[in-house]
């Protein structure tokens, strides 16, 4: 990729070589099965993010991305700590034991937290890499992925306004739901 005349030009050979570099690193983070987190938060991929990211057995959130959830970590583990407490005790037999209203506001209370987390149940530390879907909507996750210094795989559109190292971005149309559904399945099965 290069510019010329204020114009992004696309070299397919170096989409192609970012590629084969992103899944080459996505297939060690498995082998050596570190934690990796999938991040699209646009509601007309929610569903196949959360397949794909739960048949490659990584974490996911297809929702709202919380902001400081990675420099801020500490917090956010309590939160995801304190959903997955409240997702056993409402299984458990204590649970029928409270009134009805009480059962209710517990009930609502795991919908919250549902609500943004349930792709982070097994996420108990900071993850090995992140992969960011989008990177120019979610900019802020780079920067605190930056921050953080955990690595990553951007993929973004070429609106991108700032420029990314070139070994973590992958750059396609990211608004085109077969394009990015074609690049996931590839990437993470």
């Amino acid at each position: 990729m290069g510019e010329k005349n204020k114009q992004l030009i696309i070299n397919p050979e170096i989409i192609a070589n970012a590629l084969e570099k992103a899944k080459a690193k996505i297939e060690e983070a498995k082998k050596e099965a570190k934690d990796v987190v999938v991040i699209l938060d646009k509601e007309a991929f929610a569903q196949e993010i959360e397949e794909l990211s739960k048949n490659a057995g990584f974490s996911f959130l297809n929702t709202k991305v919380p902001a400081g959830i990675f420099t801020n970590f500490d917090t956010f583990s309590k939160r995801i700590h304190s959903m997955n407490k409240l997702r056993k005790f409402i299984e458990s037999s204590a649970f029928s034991k409270l009134t009805k209203k009480e059962q209710l506001m517990k009930k609502r209370e795991l919908q919250k937290l549902e609500a943004i987390y349930h792709g982070l149940t097994n996420l108990s530390k900071l993850p090995d890499l992140v992969i960011v879907i989008d990177a120019e909507y979610n900019s802020e996750v780079i920067k605190e992925l930056e921050r953080v210094n955990i690595p990553y795989i951007a993929i973004a559109n070429t609106d991108l306004s700032r420029w990314l190292k070139t070994e973590d971005l992958i750059v396609m149309n990211t608004n085109s739901y077969e394009a990015v559904t074609y690049v996931l399945n590839y990437l993470l099965k």
